[in-house]
């Protein structure tokens, strides 16, 4: 299966860049990405991570064990992502006949319709202090970042934004949410340019922190609060004057991988350079180690060496497995 292509493209998305147009961009170095040096030790890293598999919600230990799967729905369960006491987990499910977010305990029990309202609302994160929920709903008419309360109310809408902004991932201290967003370019695969932007809670203080040829996309916030990961297949995708069509193959572009970059967006690294399959869907540990998926399989990676183990079983099966992990920590 493919990933659920969640909402089209507005041409007229450009006015974000006008939007923020008045914060200062920052000056891009990107680096290339050192050789892995020394693997992670499995049997060193702690907690459990949450993951999406053939579109149900599992979890596992670090060491790749105690597999468990937590929902068995024919309709599609994606974007877990755990509570910061690790009680709970939510995500995005299309039971309901469109796309909501749901909630359930962390062993699978008491699953309920959270958003409960029409249109598409998924990709779920927790606010540091557990209170709020943000998550992206076109129930405005525009794919945007809202935030609610963990019964479903108090809807609010963070961002007003013309084209799509979607995966919120909180600040440490919760002041801050950065997500991806277009910023009105076309590539010449017909979509619109993702770039990953950054907002204060409240909605104001908008700024664009990448602005490079290609994608960037789902980002991940560090637990110290000092960098953001992204995938990005910037060194792939050329881009449209003018938003001109050109004919084009869907295959010939597109391989992602791992960037970070401080959160002004100052300082962005290549983090892995792996041209046959796509790195995507990075996700913290509490102390400092990256998740991410590399073709279905779970890897995890340490930044300070590149240096990347497999913590999945092996039966990896392409980009619907292993999808969007989520790693929770208890607090020392």
């Amino acid at each position: 299966m493919k990933l659920p292509v969640f909402s089209s493209i507005l041409l007229f998305a450009s006015a974000l860049l006008a939007a923020c147009s008045s914060s200062r961009q920052p000056t891009v170095q990107t680096t290339e990405s050192v050789p892995a040096t020394i693997t992670p030790q499995v049997n060193a890293l702690t907690g459990t991570i949450v993951y999406s598999n053939e579109g149900d919600i599992y979890v596992m230990d670090t060491a790749g064990t105690g597999v468990t799967r937590l929902t068995d729905n024919p309709a599609e369960d994606f974007d877990p992502a755990w509570s910061p006491d690790g009680t709970q987990i939510a995500f995005r499910t299309h039971r309901d006949g469109n796309e909501e977010v749901y909630l359930m305990n962390a062993d699978g029990s008491n699953q309920r319709n959270l958003s409960n309202a029409p249109g598409g609302d998924y990709s779920p994160a927790f606010s540091p202090d557990g209170k709020w929920i943000a998550f992206m709903s076109d129930r405005g008419g525009n794919a945007n970042v809202w935030l609610m309360r963990l019964d479903g109310s108090d809807p609010r809408q963070v961002t007003g934004l013309p084209g799509i902004s979607e995966y919120p991932t909180w600040s440490p201290d919760g002041n801050r949410i950065a997500f991806h967003c277009t910023n009105g370019r076309v590539l010449t695969n017909g979509t619109g340019d993702f770039e990953i932007c950054v907002v204060n809670a409240d909605g104001s203080g908008l700024v664009q922190l990448t602005d490079a040829q290609g994608e960037s996309k789902l980002p991940a916030w560090s637990s110290d609060g000092t960098k953001i990961a992204f995938q990005s297949n910037r060194n792939d995708w050329p881009t449209l004057p003018d938003y001109e069509p050109l004919g084009y193959d869907p295959g010939e572009f597109g391989d992602y991988e791992l960037y970070i970059m401080n959160t002004d967006g100052s300082d962005q690294q290549n983090l892995t350079n792996n041209p046959r399959e796509d790195d995507t869907f990075p996700a913290w540990s509490r102390d400092g180690y990256l998740i991410f998926s590399r073709y279905g399989c779970l890897m995890v990676m340490n930044p300070e060496d590149r240096s990347v183990v497999q913590i999945s079983d092996g039966s990896c099966a392409g980009t619907d497995t292993g999808q969007f992990p989520d790693w929770y920590q208890p607090a020392n």
